[in-house]
C-alpha cells in the first residue's frame, strides 16, 4: 500500500512530542489557538489528515488503517519514536487505530469528543451517503452544517466568529478528499478492545454542551478502561470541538498529562 505524504508542521519545542489530530471535515487549522499554548511544554506536531487541508487524497481504498499508517509515516519522517497523541472526534478514531497498529509509538492518549464504538454520529451507512453526495455534487455543501453542529451554545452566543471560521474551512476543502475520509470513517472497526488494553495514560475529554458526542460517551469509555490510568474531563460551556472552543483549558489538560509522564 502506498502511504500518502501528509501535510504537517513541526512547531518545535522541547521534551515530549504532542501530535494533534483534527475533526472531520476540518483540518489542522482548528488547533491554531491551541498550538502556541502548548509549545512551551512540549514539541507540537499538527497534521492534516488524508484528503483534508493540504494533504493529498490517497489513491488506496479508504480505511482508518490507511489514515493511521499515514500518521505513522509523519512520525517516521520526523524521527519521533513515541508521542502523546490528542485526537478530537475523527482524530480520536485515527488515534485509536494508530494504537491498534503500533501501541509502542504512543506514550499517552487524549481522546476528545469521540468513541471507540461504531455508533452515532458516525453511522457507516450515513457516512457513505455523505461521501456519495459530496462526490456527485463536487461540493462540500453536504457537510456545511458541521460548522454549526460542532460548536456548543456558548460558542454560538459568545464567539460567532468561530462559525464563520469553520464554514470557510469546510468550503475550501477538496470534495474528493472529504468523500475519501467519509468512507474511511464508515469503514472503521470497533476499537473498544484497543482502548481497554492500552497500558498508557488516557485522558477522555468532552464538552458539556456536546450533543453529537455527549459526556456519557466518556463515562462509557472510562468504564471500559477499568483499572488502567484514565481521567475523564468534562469542560463546561463547550461543545464538540473542545480544542477550538476552549484552547486554554485543553492546553492545561495536555500540559498536566505531559508533566505526569516525567
Amino acid at each position: 500500500m502506498t502511504v500518502p505524504v501528509l501535510h504537517h508542521v513541526d512547531h518545535g519545542g522541547d521534551g515530549h512530542v504532542v501530535v494533534l489530530l483534527h475533526a472531520f471535515p476540518l483540518d489542522s487549522g482548528m488547533f491554531d489557538d491551541l498550538v502556541p499554548l502548548l509549545t512551551g511544554a512540549a514539541r507540537v506536531v499538527t497534521i492534516d489528515l488524508p484528503g483534508l487541508g493540504r494533504s493529498p487524497v490517497p489513491r488506496q481504498e479508504p480505511s482508518m488503517d490507511a489514515v493511521a499508517l499515514a500518521v505513522l509515516g509523519v512520525l517516521d519522517e520526523l524521527q519521533v519514536e513515541q508521542a502523546v497523541v490528542l485526537g478530537i472526534s475523527t482524530g480520536g478514531y485515527a488515534a485509536l487505530q494508530l494504537v491498534a497498529r503500533s501501541p509502542e509509538r504512543v506514550s499517552a492518549l487524549v481522546l476528545g469528543s469521540t468513541t471507540a464504538q461504531r455508533i452515532e454520529p458516525d453511522v457507516p451507512r450515513e457516512r457513505r451517503q455523505v461521501a456519495d453526495e459530496v462526490e456527485s455534487s463536487h461540493s462540500t455543501a453536504a457537510v456545511a452544517d458541521s460548522a454549526d453542529e460542532g460548536l456548543g451554545e456558548t460558542a454560538h452566543r459568545e464567539r460567532p466568529e468561530l462559525v464563520e471560521r469553520l464554514r470557510r474551512t469546510i468550503s475550501a476543502a477538496d470534495p474528493d478528499g472529504v468523500a475519501w475520509m467519509a468512507r474511511a470513517i464508515a469503514s472503521r472497526a470497533d476499537t473498544t478492545s484497543v482502548l481497554r488494553d492500552l497500558d498508557r495514560p488516557v485522558v477522555l475529554l468532552f464538552g458539556a454542551e456536546d450533543e453529537a458526542t455527549p459526556p456519557r460517551r466518556g463515562e462509557e469509555m472510562l468504564a471500559v478502561r477499568g483499572e488502567r490510568p484514565t481521567r475523564l474531563v468534562v469542560l463546561g460551556s463547550t461543545g464538540h470541538l473542545t480544542a477550538l472552543e476552549a484552547p486554554h483549558q485543553v492546553a492545561d489538560v495536555v500540559a498536566d498529562l505531559v508533566r505526569g509522564l516525567d
